[in-house]
């Protein structure tokens, strides 16, 4: 857990750096920071999607996280000398790639864990110069509860949001004397609509004999879209409090990994346990 408090609040409004704003999470998050009064720098691929956010002061940035980190990096840097130091980093952008791990080819993973994975760090690169000068800021990566299992069909994801983990928990222990603090919210199942719009998924090639575990795959996440247990903008207040330090977030400590979501709890209790079994791990009595 980090040792370091979420960056408190000031009359002057902060800026707020938030990847995949488009819809989903990302947008949510959005919504309620410019509630606030806070600044938004809001990307997407094509800026064109986030008229909804744009229509209420947020700046639109187009951002291509399959990019090479040098162009990701020039521009944030750009948008940093246009509009100021980022206060709070959101890496919110992130596919699902649905394929049995036999059937990934090497170009397929590699789109995946740089959108997932890769982008995240090189984002955080770009700003944490600027964060360790006026020794504070805040970066969240928004993970999954899947970070803590596997399911079928979902390898890429899972293995994905895992790394994401732990690469932030080192991050924190790097930056926690510059004022920095770092956290990956594991997410429960929020209604989005996400899952419901197939080209999402990033659907890949199958190989017959995992057919049937890839249908499976694919209708549960898209027989959940709109029926998860969470409610999107309940959890994307609470997420704006908690990083922000107002509200139920005033005098909180944000822990590294930081699970979201009324179903998580049983869920990675479950993960453990299914976990536990696998390992066998057994003492010397």
């Amino acid at each position: 857990m980090s040792t370091s408090t979420a960056t408190a609040s000031s009359a002057t409004p902060k800026l707020w750096l938030i990847t995949g704003c488009s819809r989903g999470f990302g947008s949510a998050l959005a919504l309620e920071v410019l509630a606030s009064g806070d600044k938004v720098i809001c990307t997407a691929r094509n800026p064109s999607v986030l008229a909804h956010l744009t229509k209420l002061g947020a700046i639109p940035l187009s951002l291509d996280l399959t990019f090479p980190p040098a162009i990701i990096q020039a521009t944030i840097t750009s948008a940093i000398t246009d509009h100021g130091p980022i206060d709070y980093l959101v890496n919110s952008a992130g596919v699902t790639t649905i394929g049995a791990v036999e059937s990934y080819t090497p170009a397929e993973l590699q789109e995946h864990f740089t959108i997932n994975v890769f982008s995240n760090i090189t984002i955080a690169q770009a700003v944490l110069p600027y964060m360790r000068s006026q020794r504070s800021g805040v970066i969240a990566n928004i993970g999954s509860i899947a970070g803590w299992g596997g399911s079928a069909c979902l390898g890429a994801y899972s293995a994905g949001r895992h790394a994401l983990a732990a690469f932030g928990l080192s991050l924190q222990q790097e930056v926690t004397n510059f004022g920095i603090t770092v956290t990956c919210i594991e997410l429960g199942c929020f209604r989005t609509g996400v899952l419901g719009d197939g080209d999402a998924l990033g659907v890949r090639g199958a190989i017959n004999e995992c057919e049937d575990l890839m249908r499976a795959a694919r209708g549960g996440l898209k027989g959940m879209s709109w029926e998860q247990s969470d409610d999107s903008k309940k959890g994307a207040e609470l997420v704006f409090e908690m990083l922000s330090g107002r509200g139920r977030g005033a005098g909180r400590v944000l822990p590294g990994r930081w699970i979201v979501g009324v179903d998580a709890i049983a869920l990675i209790d479950a993960a453990l346990k299914s976990g536990e079994d696998m390992l066998g791990v057994e003492g010397d009595g």
